[in-house]
């Protein structure tokens, strides 16, 4: 689906770093842009509210914890998609045949065997 541009206005200092995150990234500042709209719109309207409360009302340390706060959970939403990844593909063909503990010892035993 083709995009529509929008214009925004942003201080100096917000339009340096959005250049400077883009060129790390290796996207272009249209790109980002448009990745932080759809983010900041897909959040519930109370979120957004409560973003704008913080960032007019809480101190510079309130706004520091909360950014370190979704930091950590964006970092444990990213562990969980990797670590599920992986189970998936540790997927062992059979699996649902192993309905013993004799069968599963056996299976750990096959599979943990050095080649020969």
């Amino acid at each position: 689906m083709a995009g529509q541009s929008i214009s925004a206005h942003a201080d100096a200092e917000t339009v340096n770093k959005l250049r400077g995150v883009a060129a790390r990234e290796g996207r272009t500042p249209s790109q980002l842009t448009a990745a932080s709209l759809k983010l900041y719109l897909d959040l519930p309207g109370t979120v957004r509210t409560a973003l704008r409360d913080v960032e007019a009302l809480g101190t510079p340390e309130d706004r520091h914890n909360l950014l370190r706060a979704i930091g950590r959970t964006v970092a444990s939403a990213q562990y969980e998609v990797a670590r599920r990844r992986v189970a998936e593909g540790m997927r062992l063909d059979r699996e649902n045949e192993l309905d013993t503990d004799e069968a599963i010892l056996a299976e750990a035993v096959r599979a943990t065997a050095a080649p020969r």
